[in-house]
């Protein structure tokens, strides 16, 4: 939802020079690069591991698979997330409990979430959506007790802040997306796992280079599990190794940005996604809710604002899942989804385009 090419000649002569010492040095996938990107990220969040994958998809997929859910168990997770978050739930075998969500945050409701839980739960899955992070004390406090894991869908979380700590250092394990476009990103699709559990961090570096313990110089090479292909590239690492110096500077823009809109925005007509009070939201978009949604969300893409309508359909309500049977009644989620209109909030916004959307909008309500 923003200009990457702005976002790209921002550090064209850091990027350009990178990816010359890259290609010299005849390395492209994993390496050097790959390894400093994984010790900085792991820092930045306060994790003790991290590991680098292809995607935020294959990522979220490599750590179900890591907690060795399959046929039978059940995930609770939100269905007004992206269709990826479900996806892999499905691609495992297990089970998707669709669970109710906050009607002020968006995030998975932890006040009726036990109700969720059954002899088959095996993890929670909640979502920091938009890049506002969901109640993941409380969440964790829960999951504990019942004895279930917890992985984060931080894919548009990246620097998100709870409690003065980062998003990525409370969970068992917690999944980011790189891919452009992203909070933090890449020139092409990857994704971050970290974890605290040097056992996860093992089975997951297995997992993302076909159940490979490490790849010695002299063959054979012997694959331990049966894994995946999901390495990432050292010019990918590369990049981000670039842009994550800036990222706080990045978050602060979108904080700003936010602040603004809030206060230009400021009508009865439109209610704002509320963001915990002990926590920093990464604001990879602007949410607002409308009750007029499609017809300001029409006029703004007519005139070539670049908004979205988010997720939808919900995922319990898109063509691949037609045939599931007891489809969850999540009126909450369902009247959110039905009226929420994500305005840009990158860097790259200058005050006089926040105020240009904002004036649109309230010509239109």
């Amino acid at each position: 939802m923003y200009d990457l090419k702005k976002h790209y000649l921002s550090n064209k002569k850091e990027i350009i020079t990178t990816i010359n010492k890259v290609l010299n040095s005849g390395t492209l996938e994993m390496g050097d690069e790959v390894d400093k990107f994984e010790e900085n990220f792991s820092k930045f969040c306060g994790a003790n591991y991290c590991v680098t994958v292809s995607s935020g998809s294959m990522g979220l997929l490599i750590a179900l698979k890591a907690l060795n859910i399959n046929n039978n168990d059940e995930v609770i997770t939100v269905a007004n997330s992206d269709i990826p978050t479900s996806h892999a739930i499905s691609l495992v075998g297990a089970n998707i409990k669709w669970a109710e969500v906050c009607e002020e945050t968006f995030n998975l409701n932890t006040k009726n979430l036990i109700s969720y839980i059954n002899k088959n739960t095996k993890a929670i899955l909640p979502v920091h959506l938009y890049g506002n992070p969901a109640d993941i004390l409380k969440i964790n406090l829960i999951a504990k007790k019942y004895n279930i894991s917890v992985i984060e869908d931080a894919c548009l979380a990246t620097g998100a802040e709870f409690g003065n700590k980062k998003i990525g250092c409370f969970s068992d394990m917690t999944v980011f997306s790189t891919n452009p476009g992203k909070v933090l990103d890449g020139i092409g699709p990857g994704g971050i796992i970290t974890t605290n559990k040097k056992k996860l961090y093992l089975t997951l570096k297995k997992l993302r280079d076909y159940g490979r313990k490490d790849r010695p110089a002299k063959w054979p090479v012997k694959s331990h599990i049966i894994g995946y292909n999901s390495k990432m590239s050292a010019i990918n690492a590369a990049i981000l190794n670039i842009r994550l110096r800036y990222l706080e500077d990045y978050i602060a823009k979108r904080n700003e940005n936010a602040s603004l809109y809030k206060c230009l925005l400021d009508s009865k007509k439109i209610k704002f996604q509320s963001v915990l009070h002990n926590a920093r939201s990464a604001w990879r978009n602007f949410p607002i809710r409308v009750k007029n949604r499609n017809k300001i969300y029409s006029s703004l893409f007519d005139k070539k604002f670049k908004v979205s309508l988010g997720y939808l359909p919900i995922n319990y309500k898109d063509i691949c899942y037609n045939k599931i049977k007891n489809i969850p009644n999540l009126k909450i989620t369902e009247k959110i989804s039905s009226e929420i209109i994500n305005l840009p909030c990158h860097p790259y916004m200058s005050q006089k385009e926040i105020t240009k959307i904002s004036k649109n909008i309230l010509d239109l309500i």
